[in-house]
């Protein structure tokens, strides 16, 4: 058996934006070379052009790859369908982690347990009115995280662009001095945008994530 995590994810209000809006979205986060997000050997899978799936071998990295989609979407915006005004994107996120029997060449073709799980609750988001879930084979487990991602809704639904776009570079890494030279800002601007995105409370997450994950 294998533990594996398994990202799905849809673009929020999707319909409201043009048909081919996300073709260079996707087509950049399938690209290696690009982002930290798909390593080699790592497929994804595009359903349509508003949603997709990710499978992710390394299950202590999947929570801060799941926010590095949510920094990298919202740091954009497209204009609306037959309309000239622009909106933030959002997304919708499903994060699981299971145990796989096997690595599955097609992930869309696979009936494993993360890859059920993650899409299982993808699907019951909607309805519960729900951007970011976290789900195990735990239940006392999933109790905890579906407290916690509730409280986390609430700090990644309130970043600004500005602060997703500050996001995006620390969560891969950069340091502060570096995410100021590439934005033309100052670093005291970029620590004040970190503090205001409440990257602090997310490392926690991250960190108990982790932990859960490891006694799975």
């Amino acid at each position: 058996m294998k533990k594996l995590a398994v990202i799905s994810a849809d673009v929020i209000d999707s319909s409201k934006f043009e048909e081919n809006a996300f073709l260079g979205t996707l087509q950049f986060l399938e690209e290696p070379s690009n982002n930290y997000l798909v390593n080699r050997g790592e497929s994804i899978l595009t359903s349509r052009g508003d949603s997709f799936q990710i499978m992710i071998q390394d299950v202590e990295k999947a929570f801060l790859k799941a926010i590095y989609l949510k920094s990298y979407f919202k740091k954009s915006e497209i204009v609306l369908k037959h309309q000239q005004i622009k909106r933030k994107l959002d997304l919708r996120i499903s994060l699981a982690v299971g145990n796989a029997e096997t690595i599955p060449d097609e992930i869309g073709k696979t009936l494993e347990e993360p890859f059920v799980l993650s899409g299982r609750a993808l699907d019951q988001m909607k309805q519960k009115k729900q951007t970011f879930i976290i789900t195990t084979t735990n239940a006392e487990y999933n109790k905890e995280l579906d407290l916690s991602c509730s409280f986390l809704e609430n700090i990644l639904d309130g970043w600004t662009m500005a602060q997703a776009e500050v996001i995006y570079y620390l969560v891969q890494g950069f340091k502060q001095s570096e995410i100021a030279e590439k934005l033309n800002l100052t670093q005291p601007s970029v620590s004040n945008r970190i503090q205001l995105a409440h990257w602090g409370l997310i490392e926690k997450m991250d960190h108990r994530y982790k932990d859960i994950v490891s006694k799975l």
